[in-house]
């Protein structure tokens, strides 16, 4: 059976639709479920306050909240030269493939970009959505492939490690993080990327990173490494995580997201929060810790800018809450 047949339940096109079919237009993928559609759509203003180029925004989702839709509806009617695609998944073709409770079903809708596009647009940037711009795209798609599949970074700590363990026969230590992907879609679709993706998780179950795993070994010795500044990963559980000045992606990878409280006492999150309170998304709270992982990570956060009370508030809450959760099991 066709994995990819009537995977889109329907798609809903808010904008300029003729930026479509533009060949000027550039064109840029999310994948996400409704928990991360704050950042994708902060993200979009951020693009969209450095970029005046035309735009297509394509997000991938299961599920949407209306009010996010009303969000980025405010987003097209206030920009002229931009179209957002919302095509809603299928989440069933994808339920046999591995997840945690950090990682969703959705961080596999990316590669749909590269099977549900119309024909005519030769290239794709991918995005995760806990990432903001800084600055001008216009240079990164320029770049040429020379027969790549997709131009990506590295910048990951260890990354012998993080080969080691998906054993295979690598001759480099080249290692990287798949939040940021230009990807040539024609090569793509010619080595079959896609159906050996899907292939490969659906009968492997050791990857510690699931999709960034496969596309590492899918990939191998067919990207193109482009600079750092294009996908600037600083954790916000590291309290000392920083950017450089010529950063164009900054990628707040790791668990905590600028728009969790745990995360609000970086000085990168404040950076996030000063776009989110001009983007139509300046009306959402921040959330609050509701599961005891999240209660933990509040705890250590509070530990870390010495903030005892406050931790000790949480490590009680984390102990509480995890009890309760573990006598429901």
């Amino acid at each position: 059976m066709d994995f990819f047949k009537d995977i889109i339940l329907k798609k809903q096109i808010l904008g300029d639709e003729n930026l479509i079919s533009n060949k000027n237009s550039f064109h840029i993928a999310f994948g996400i479920d409704a928990n991360f559609t704050i950042g994708t759509g902060v993200l979009i203003y951020s693009i969209l306050q450095h970029n005046k180029a035309n735009m297509v925004f394509h997000i991938f989702t299961d599920s949407i909240y209306p009010e996010d839709v009303s969000r980025f509806k405010k987003l097209t009617s206030t920009t002229h030269n931009i179209a957002i695609i919302i095509y809603y998944v299928n989440p069933n073709n994808f339920s046999n493939l591995p997840t945690e409770y950090t990682w969703t079903q959705a961080i596999y809708y990316r590669i749909l970009a590269c099977e549900c596009l119309p024909s005519s647009i030769s290239k794709i940037l991918y995005l995760d959505s806990d990432i903001l711009c800084l600055k001008s795209l216009i240079n990164l798609f320029n770049y040429q492939f020379n027969d790549n599949i997709a131009m990506v970074t590295g910048g990951i700590q260890n990354q012998n490690r993080y080969i080691k363990s998906l054993n295979y026969n690598f001759k480099d230590t080249f290692y990287f993080n798949s939040g940021v992907m230009l990807i040539n879609i024609p090569a793509w679709k010619k080595h079959n990327i896609s159906s050996k993706f899907i292939d490969l998780l659906s009968t492997h179950n050791d990857f510690k990173y699931f999709d960034q795993d496969v596309l590492n070994i899918l990939l191998y010795n067919k990207v193109l490494k482009i600079p750092h500044k294009y996908n600037d990963v600083c954790p916000l559980m590291n309290i000392n995580s920083n950017i450089n000045n010529d950063t164009i992606f900054l990628h707040y990878a790791g668990s905590c997201k600028p728009w969790h409280q745990w995360g609000k006492e970086h000085s990168l999150t404040k950076l996030w929060l000063n776009y989110k309170l001009k983007s139509p998304w300046n009306d959402v709270p921040i959330l609050q810790p509701i599961t005891y992982r999240q209660a933990k990570n509040m705890a250590r956060i509070n530990k870390k800018n010495k903030q005892y009370l406050s931790a000790l508030h949480w490590y009680i809450k984390y102990s509480l809450w995890k009890i309760k959760s573990k006598l429901k099991l």
